[in-house]
């Protein structure tokens, strides 16, 4: 599904949701927003400035193009357009009647989200199964939720399921509470671990443990990229890889360290 963004004000409001609990809850919501004097970004800027001021809405999972598959978890990205931070106060998340409009008209709330930040440029993503434990994956987001209301200083931006520009997606400051994850890498057979390497394409890692001669321990700066490469000996072969129980037959798998993982690397005999 594809989606863009949509901008609204004060008064489109009163005919953004039908229902008397939904405009109820949308408009309590963008109440505090105005009030706010926008000290982040900044009390010198002029009218032309502050039109510049905007958001566009994602929500995605990590896609790699190398390996790998869109199973991590999914996030809500909010890249922040205009050069100037931006005062998010909520988000909420809607299922509307017409999953294809571009601005939803009527439908019900499924989930809201009190941020209360600055988003900072270039963006910001928000881990999802924070926001409901049942949004672990892509697809589970997808079967209840089809829009995104982002309530900023005045303004509700709105999004839909769909993949931002890498370049947008990989220079995100992560909503976290770690600075730092833990890449487990095991090869099966022991022997076949030297066919195993690895490359950090962003942000750092450092060997902090090898054991049992066949798995290594890296620990990584939260959400850096990893690279893994295996490769075939006259002894060994590659047949695949396995994350947490999720299967890639590719030689080269790409990894964003959003959590700890283990990774098995499974040859077979020549």
């Amino acid at each position: 599904m594809r989606g863009r963004r949509g901008y609204g004000s004060v008064l489109a409001l009163g005919v953004f949701l039908s229902g008397l609990v939904l405009a109820t809850l949308l408009l309590s919501a963008l109440a505090p927003a105005m009030r706010v004097s926008s000290e982040a970004s900044g009390s010198a800027k002029n009218v032309h400035e502050q039109k510049r001021e905007g958001l566009r809405v994602f929500v995605w999972t990590y896609f790699f193009p190398h390996g790998g598959g869109r199973w991590q978890r999914p996030y809500l990205y909010l890249v922040v357009e205009g050069g100037y931070p931006v005062l998010v106060k909520d988000v909420i998340f809607l299922e509307a009647e017409n999953r294809s409009s571009i601005d939803p008209v009527t439908g019900r709330i499924v989930r809201s989200y009190r941020l209360d930040r600055a988003v900072e440029p270039p963006c910001l993503m928000v881990r999802l199964d924070r926001v409901d434990r049942g949004w672990r994956t892509l697809e589970a987001f997808n079967r209840s939720v089809s829009h995104v209301a982002v309530v900023a200083e005045g303004k509700v931006y709105y999004g839909t399921v769909r993949m931002p520009n890498v370049t947008l997606a990989y220079p995100c400051a992560p909503d976290r509470d770690r600075n730092a994850f833990d890449l487990h890498i095991v090869a099966s057979p022991a022997e076949a671990l030297d066919q195993v390497s690895w490359t950090t394409l962003r942000g750092s890692c450092m060997i902090v443990e090898r054991s049992r001669g066949n798995q290594v321990k890296l620990q990584c700066s939260a959400y850096s990229v990893v690279r893994l490469s295996a490769s075939d000996s006259r002894n060994y072969v590659f047949e695949e890889w396995n994350v947490e129980g999720n299967r890639a037959m590719e030689e080269t798998l790409t990894l964003v360290l959003d959590d700890d993982y283990t990774v098995n690397a499974i040859f077979r005999r020549a």
